[in-house]
């Protein structure tokens, strides 16, 4: 379900999706280089060996502008989860298509980037002029790289909370829910999770992102 943002565009005003021009703006607004650790945790191991989190970041994207008149642009916290849900649809799609391909060939399936180029072409020849390319990617994956070092830093108890909220945009009251302790108790835990989580995203971008 598409949660409701506090944001509503006015009666009549046409949604910013149909305008390829700022297409490129809206899809920075929704953080991609959080949204690949979302979608990475999301992954299993035996899945990223055949499929990295890009692959699905831009499968995502192609989709999602295909699919843009379907959107009813509700501001950009709904935007984000109408990508969310997609993002989650093409996992489940990856894993049917390898499993088939190694069914089908009788050998490890292909990567979904080689299998969708022999589909649809790639990302950059479907959305609109400059939303994607080959630098901008770069920054945004590198970027995820060290926010999922930093993440997956964090002691077991701290992580969720973390990762739920600062990346995943959920609320307190939901994070609390999930992982069955009081709300008060979820936030004690994320402020001292984001207090670590922060220290350590600076020590390893300090480090120019080696380990």
């Amino acid at each position: 379900m598409t949660p409701r943002s506090s944001e509503p565009r006015p009666e009549g005003e046409s949604s910013p999706l149909q305008d390829p021009s700022h297409w490129a703006a809206l899809i920075e607004g929704v953080k991609p280089d959080a949204f690949l650790v979302v979608i990475a945790s999301s992954m299993s191991r035996s899945l990223r060996d055949h499929c990295s989190p890009e692959d699905i970041w831009q499968e995502t994207l192609v989709q999602a502008w295909n699919a843009r008149a379907e959107h009813r642009w509700q501001g950009s916290a709904a935007f984000r989860g109408w990508l969310f849900e997609i993002a989650r649809n093409r996992i489940r799609d990856a894993v049917r298509r390898i499993e088939a391909e190694k069914r089908g060939a009788g050998r490890p399936g292909k990567r979904l980037s080689e299998l969708e180029s022999q589909l649809s072409g790639s990302a950059s020849a479907v959305l609109p002029p400059d939303s994607v390319t080959p630098s901008r990617i770069l920054v945004h994956a590198e970027r995820a790289v060290a926010m999922e070092r930093a993440l997956g830093s964090l002691p077991p108890d701290l992580e969720p909370v973390v990762r739920m909220h600062l990346f995943e945009e959920l609320t307190m009251e939901v994070i609390a829910k999930r992982l069955g302790i009081g709300v008060s108790a979820a936030w004690r835990r994320f402020r001292k999770g984001a207090e670590l989580y922060s220290r350590g995203l600076s020590e390893w971008e300090s480090a120019g992102g080696r380990p």
